[in-house]
């Protein structure tokens, strides 16, 4: 075809694509397609797409022109020389500009002329030459640089410049054509030297002499579209990935570069660039001269500003990280004072981010010491009522019911609290620190001191806690209530939401802790007086009285989460210093706090501030007790309840009976110490307390499992110490609940998570007499038993799985003491029960469920208290479970979803089982060196045994299951890693063995980590037939059809894939089989390359592939050889796909 009969063609074929598509019909839509992907298939079209370009006017069709020219110099680069792709380059940048073009079409154009740039340089620099890229790229910013150019032309100038960025960049690159990561890696390293910076100072100049025009020539719109590509290419550098890497970590970079804000680290020689050319400060005028112009251009010079503020400088002298601080912070604050009464959500959101980064900047750097003192107390000023102008636009967004605003709002006042905490750590807590083990500091004067640190986190404190209540109190009017359901139904757990805050609220509340506690304490009160007001209330309408009720619990709610984090710190498990410091400064009268506390009274004077708070709390709690206990569980809030609960297990955990060996009794609060340590008249008594108000909250509020599994959660946590078990054994509100929860039915039907935790409590508490935790448990039994006799499913079912809850609660709980009495009693019996009870509830698949977690919860809890024998018993009935659970099975697969779904739940419970069965042998190897031989033996014949069982049952609905597909092809690589385990194998479960092998290569929804696996077990499949004195015939017969695997995937998946990992796999698979076919292995190989019928490149392929065996040796040591044959056949694999493209 001539040239115009094939231009004619491809706009034909354009207007086709164009068109809307109810006017074209999808079979003449498909053959457009087609035409337009063969057309990018031309060879050396250079001179074809240069004629039809200097004819077509239709934009798509030049479109396609550039991708076809992309393709041809990837395809055919080594057809090109440096000469001829210099002039394409210069044509094609030379065309855009003479002539009127869509963005997207520039947009191609310019990335084959980066594509062109790139391989040029990556082919000088194979020969210690790279000058053409570097006048290249200076070639184009004399047109950007010059005034007396087109702005258009300046724009395509840009446009190049991006495209090449880009390209050079980790996170875009052409590795899948024929350019390995090392390549790569070079080309970006060698362009990184010599052409970034000059980039980044090119376009800063440009950008210079842009916000130093007059406003109305900056507001056109040619300069405006000049600016946002400058500004981008400023984006691009500093988002650059400088660090470096070898070629052994290409995998490693891609999830690198998927990080949203990477920090800017440039080479040293940029720092002093930076800070001399006072490049902070530009940004800065820069923001501010187009924050106004044009949206976009606000965006990109945030994101400049921003990535400029997480500058690395810690390698750098102390006066330049200083210069850089303070610099940032004085730009900061004038910024902040002209923008803050007019600021946008937007700009909130990248300030917010930018105090966080040069908070970060000034800790991670050591310097704000170093930074004059005025400057810094300006920048926090600054700072907090910036955070605090963000607290109370919030409250408006919040009236308005925008939750996409409220969420940006959020995520700022998070970055600014951790901004606020970072500060409070470095100027109180860490100088502190310091101050403890080296003394005061000479430079004090000059300090921030702490009653100045106060002045600024008490209204901070004061405003966060204000814009989270409600009028009058707060900030929030009665309207924000109105559709919030929350309070009633617990769908959201705000504690998680926040923690963030949470934890930074925590921390600036404890720098005036007597203020923030006396704060707390009086509006908990008020709350709590409020609150019974409203339910006692008999002349308000119920609409008003229902949502009065929202808003006191709301702020009851928000009251104990702030209040958790100041008596607590999240990271730690032992009383905050600046409470016990607080509560021995109070002075408080000892006596008269017990005594308080003793008969729940808040308003007696001089008691403990600390105490006082917990006081109100056990009001709370005897209020929530209360109505719950007497049917008035619609005034209980389950979003407040759940806090309350959290609240009450951290003070469990941390301020009643604290261990001895984590609070130095020295330093300890004698007021503290008296009314919650383990020797206090009152610990009794309130653990009996909060036991009691469990045991309410187990009877009416069955239904909210979260605050139930808090609750009891919160008890087990609580028990982990000697003296807390001691004073458990003696409460008489514990023993009542070890008696009811066997045979109450309210009790019985509390959710799993509940009833297991429970019974951990029971057998670590009652350790001294088991019995009395076993026996009810042995009774619930004897009538499980009967009922299975009788055939009495439905019984049986709701039976079986509170035994298996309460019987995994036991086994969690066990100890080597307690084992053995433990196990013979009641566990061992029950388990024996297992393959019986399966065999009569096999059609329920809970039950069936629940016997495969249980046996896989018994043999991570006992395996290494069990004797050899008992460890032969307890696997011997695991293979009985396995076996009746496979005889009812086999035919009952169907494609009913909920079936599906529950096998591969069942599934994954055994092989969760078999999986950690087979990591035994590490963990009996330094727990019983002398059993580790014969049980290594059992535990291989028993996972084989296993496998030969449920072998025949898997099928690719089951794999389908990511989690329960990992599971197995993990299972199957621990039998290969020993061939021992074959021998005795049937040879058709060996075949079967290799057919699921087979099927990880072969299946299209298994993804390339389980591949990996699979080439893994050839791995050790080949390895260890190669090594063998005398290979098993059958296992070569067997190993021999992966050869031709191998070589189809290598040509229909690996050639096209990117994945390293996988790459390296195949490459030892290969190298493997090779070692056990070592006379025949080039016959076999010749023999299969005959599918690609065309004998010059087969022969091509063939000797490349041997040469690198033969480079390589089949005799040399296994660990030098594999190293040496994954980097070749990785070059290998590059090479493949230059040459399928070329042909």
């Amino acid at each position: 075809m001539s040239t115009s009969e094939i231009l004619q063609q491809l706009e034909t074929c354009a207007q086709i694509l164009m068109a809307p598509p109810n006017n074209i019909s999808a079979t003449d839509r498909t053959k457009a397609e087609e035409v337009f992907l063969n057309f990018q298939k031309t060879k050396a079209p250079f001179k074809l797409c240069r004629e039809m370009m200097e004819i077509t006017q239709n934009q798509f069709v030049l479109f396609q022109i550039g991708a076809c020219l992309k393709c041809a110099i990837i395809r055919e680069w080594s057809l090109l020389g440096v000469e001829q792709s210099s002039a394409l380059f210069n044509y094609l940048f030379d065309y855009v500009n003479r002539r009127p073009l869509d963005q997207y079409v520039v947009e191609e154009m310019m990335l084959v002329n980066a594509i062109i740039l790139k391989r040029i340089d990556i082919e000088e620099l194979s020969k210690d030459q790279s000058e053409t890229s570097k006048t290249m790229i200076a070639s184009l910013f004399i047109i950007i640089k010059n005034p007396a150019a087109s702005v258009q032309m300046r724009i395509n100038a840009c446009t190049a410049i991006i495209r090449i960025l880009s390209e050079y960049s980790t996170l875009s690159y052409n590795s899948d054509y024929g350019l390995s990561w090392y390549s790569h890696l070079n080309a970006k390293r060698s362009f990184e030297k010599r052409n970034l910076k000059d980039i980044f100072s090119g376009a800063i100049e440009v950008l210079y002499g842009q916000i130093k025009m007059p406003e109305e020539i900056r507001r056109s719109n040619d300069n405006i579209k000049l600016s946002a590509k400058l500004i981008r290419i400023c984006e691009m550098v500093l988002t650059w990935n400088m660090e470096s890497f070898s070629f052994i970590t290409g995998y490693f970079i891609k999830a690198r570069d998927r990080i949203e804000s990477q920090m800017f680290n440039p080479p040293n020689d940029w720092f002093k660039f930076i800070i001399d050319g006072n490049l902070i400060s530009f940004f800065f005028e820069m923001y501010l001269s187009f924050r106004s112009i044009d949206p976009n251009l606000l965006h990109s010079s945030l994101t400049c500003l921003t990535q400029l503020s997480t500058m690395v400088c810690i390698r750098h002298e102390m006066s330049l990280r200083v210069k850089f601080s303070e610099t940032f912070m004085q730009n900061t604050i004038s910024l902040c004072n002209m923008i803050m009464d007019v600021i946008s959500l937007h700009e909130v959101q990248f300030l917010s981010n930018m105090f966080n980064s040069i908070c970060i900047y000034l800790r991670s750097h050591v310097v704000i010491d170093e930074c004059n003192p005025a400057l810094t107390k300006q920048f926090i000023d600054t700072m907090i009522k910036f955070t605090c102008k963000v607290l109370l636009e919030s409250v408006k967004i919040k009236t308005r019911f925008d939750e996409d605003d409220f969420d940006k709002c959020n995520q700022s006042i998070e970055y600014l609290m951790n901004s606020v905490m970072i500060i409070v750590k470095l100027t109180h807590y860490d100088r502190r620190m310091h101050e403890e083990v080296h003394g005061p500091s000479l430079n004090q004067n000059e300090q921030i001191t702490l009653q100045e640190l106060c002045l600024w986190t008490k209204p901070l404190f004061e405003t966060y806690l204000r814009v989270h209540l409600s009028e009058p109190e707060g900030l929030l009017s009665l309207a924000c209530f109105k559709d919030d359901d929350e309070i009633q139904e617990f769908e959201e757990d705000d504690i998680g939401k926040f923690r963030e805050q949470m934890i930074a609220i925590g921390s600036i509340g404890q720098v005036d802790l007597r203020s923030t506690i006396d704060t707390i304490t009086q509006l908990m009160i008020m709350k709590l007086q409020q609150f019974e007001a409203c339910i006692t209330a008999m002349n308000m309408k119920a609409e008003d009285k229902m949502l009065q009720w929202m808003r006191i619990s709301e702020d009851i709610h928000w009251i104990l989460m702030i209040s958790t984090y100041i008596f607590t710190s999240y990271a730690e498990n032992d009383i905050p210093t600046e409470v016990v410091d607080l509560s021995i400064k109070a002075s408080a009268d000892i006596q008269a706090t017990m005594a308080a506390l003793q008969n729940g009274d808040f308003t007696r004077p001089n008691i403990d501030p600390v105490v006082r708070y917990f006081i109100v709390i056990l009001k709370l709690v005897q209020m929530e007790k209360q109505l719950l206990e007497n049917n008035m569980i619609q005034w209980v809030s389950p979003q407040v309840s759940y806090t309350l609960t959290y609240f009450v297990s951290r003070f469990l955990h941390i301020y009643l009976v604290p261990p001895e060996y984590e609070s130095d009794q020295s330093v300890m609060s004698l007021s503290l110490n008296s009314c919650f340590g383990a020797d206090s008249p009152n610990v009794k008594n309130l653990i009996n307390f909060f036991l009691d108000h469990m045991e309410t909250k187990f009877l009416t509020m069955s239904s909210e499992t979260q605050v139930l599994e808090l609750s009891s959660e919160g008890l087990r946590v609580f028990c982990e110490f000697r003296d807390r078990i001691k004073l458990l054994h003696e409460c008489a509100s514990l023993h009542r609940l070890l008696q009811r929860f066997p045979i109450d039915p309210n009790f019985r039907k509390l959710n799993s998570a509940v009833r297991r935790d429970m019974y951990n409590v029971f057998i670590i508490v009652f350790a001294q007499n088991q019995d009395v935790v076993i026996d009810p448990l042995i009774n619930l039994y004897q009538t499980f038993r009967e009922h299975l006799r009788a055939g009495q499913r439905e019984l049986i079912q709701e039976e079986f799985l509170i035994i298996v809850d309460f019987t995994m609660g036991i086994s969690s709980g066990t100890t080597s003491n307690t084992f053995n009495h433990v196990w013979r009693k009641f566990l061992l019996p029950f388990y024996n029960e297992l393959p019986e009870v399966l065999r009569v509830m096999h059609k329920c698949s809970i039950v069936v469920q629940a016997i495969l977690e249980l046996l896989f919860h018994l043999s991570t809890c006992f395996s290494i208290y069990f004797k050899e024998e008992d460890s032969l018993a307890f696997y011997k009935t695991a293979v009985a479970i396995f076996t009746e659970y496979a005889l009812h099975t086999k035919d009952t697969f169907s494609l009913d979803a909920t079936r599906l779904e529950e096998m591969q739940a069942e599934f994954i419970s055994i092989l969760k089982f078999l999986n950690d069965l087979s990591n035994q042998d590490i963990f009996l190897f330094f727990t019983n060196p002398s059993l580790t031989s014969s049980l290594n033996q059992t535990i291989g014949q028993v996972v084989i045994t296993s496998l030969n069982i449920i072998m025949p049952l898997m099928n690719d609905q089951l794999l389908e299951n990511q989690r329960l597909c990992a599971l197995y092809y993990k299972l199957l690589e621990f039998i290969s890693q020993d061939t021992d385990r074959f021998k005795g194998f049937p040879i058709k479960l060996f075949e079967s063995y290799l057919k699921c092998v087979e099927y990880a290569f072969r299946a299209n929804n298994i993804p390339n980590e389980i591949k990996a696996i699979g080439f893994k077990i050839l791995v050790q499949l080949g390895y260890q037939t190669a090594e063998s004195s005398e290979p098993s015939e059958e296992i070569l017969k067997f190993l021999r059809p992966f050869f031709q695997i191998i070589i189809e995937f290598i040509f229909c998946e690996l050639v096209r894939n990117n994945d390293l990992i996988l790459r390296d796999a195949v490459a030892m698979a290969l190298y493997s089989l090779v070692r056990c076919f070592r006379q025949s292995y080039q016959d076999i190989i010749r023999e299969l390359m005959r599918f690609i019928n065309d004998p010059p490149i087969e022969d091509r392929i063939c000797r490349t592939l041997f040469s690198i065996v033969e480079e390589v040796g089949l005799n040399s040591r296994y660990n030098a050889a594999r190293l040496t044959f994954k980097k070749r056949f990785s070059e290998f694999i590059n090479q493949l796909h230059s040459m399928l493209t070329l042909r």
